[in-house]
């Protein structure tokens, strides 16, 4: 049995090889050979927010993995650990730290979410929020468009300047620091949201015509990121679990309108696309087994054609 440490994950699998990795795996989940185990969570208070504690999992029978994470996210901090197993027989191949792994299959899901449904010449990007996921989610979208800057906003000015910093270093890409969320998306063509917010902050009138906003922070069924007509605008909204989204999101039980919701699975397999004018198209991600399972089909070289 291996055992994959924090630091063996982030010197793995690249940003790109995960979008690549998340696509074939969306692609089995749309064929019915793979599929997920839906996650189930508790929450708590810790001081003025909430912690809380999740477990999910998945199975792949093409790329013959099963896998199971566990963790727990609270404001002073996270861990998670990934369990993966054989489909075929039930051994265990081993157990990985996936703080790590998170990101990047955080990162990499809107990665696949930007590049089926943004604009093809999309060339600017908005991000709301500067925690432990930002950097992550600004590599993965510019691994998907030619991104000529990035604009960043985040509750706290020093916040966001630290984020520009690592943005400019790592990523060589102009970053600016926005002084509101109207600055930063004002005419932005994809928009990302990761934060904490527990009540909304991003109305449709922040959002540019024919934008498409990645909302991946919220995911606690108490927690909110977008006004009600953000998703009363979209032409296309877009989940990468709708169990897990009926069960977490806020913001999609509010809206209240299921029928019009479709899957990432459903886009990747050419079932759904972009509609030609779209004023917004949203995606809006919980975190599912299948995209740890990508993560863990790289470490373990399960996913045939994909390289790390």
């Amino acid at each position: 049995m291996r055992i994959w440490t924090e630091d063996d994950v982030r010197s793995g699998p690249s940003v790109p090889a995960v979008i690549e990795a998340l696509e074939a795996v969306l692609t089995h989940e749309a064929d019915g050979s793979a599929w997920n185990l839906d996650k189930t969570m508790s929450t708590w208070p810790v001081g003025s927010g909430r912690g809380s504690a999740h477990a999910l999992g998945a199975v792949d029978l093409t790329a013959g993995l099963t896998i199971f994470k566990t963790w727990v996210n609270t404001p002073g901090g996270a861990s998670a650990l990934m369990t993966l197993f054989a489909a075929a027989d039930g051994a265990t191949l081993g157990v990985a730290e996936a703080g790590a792994a998170g990101a990047l299959r955080t990162a990499g899901i809107s990665g696949v979410a930007t590049r089926r449904l943004a604009d093809p010449g999309a060339d600017e990007l908005a991000v709301l929020g500067a925690g432990r996921q930002a950097l992550r989610q600004v590599e993965a979208v510019a691994a998907v468009r030619p991104l000529r800057r990035v604009r960043l906003w985040n509750r706290t000015a020093a916040g966001a300047e630290a984020l520009a910093a690592r943005v400019r270093d790592e990523l060589g890409l102009r970053a600016d620091v926005a002084a509101s969320v109207e600055d930063a998306t004002r005419d932005a063509p994809v928009v990302t949201a990761v934060t904490r917010a527990d009540e909304p902050f991003l109305a449709a009138r922040h959002l540019a015509a024919g934008a498409h906003l990645n909302a991946v922070g919220a995911i606690l069924p108490t927690h909110a990121e977008l006004a009600p007509d953000v998703l009363a605008a979209s032409a296309l909204t877009v989940v990468d679990s709708e169990p897990n989204a009926r069960r977490g999101s806020r913001e999609l039980r509010e809206h209240g309108d299921w029928g019009s919701v479709r899957t990432l699975a459903e886009v990747v397999a050419g079932k759904v696309a972009r509609p030609a004018g779209a004023r917004l198209t949203v995606f809006k991600g919980m975190g599912t087994g299948l995209s740890d399972l990508a993560v863990a089909g790289l470490l373990t070289g399960s996913l045939t054609g994909v390289r790390p």
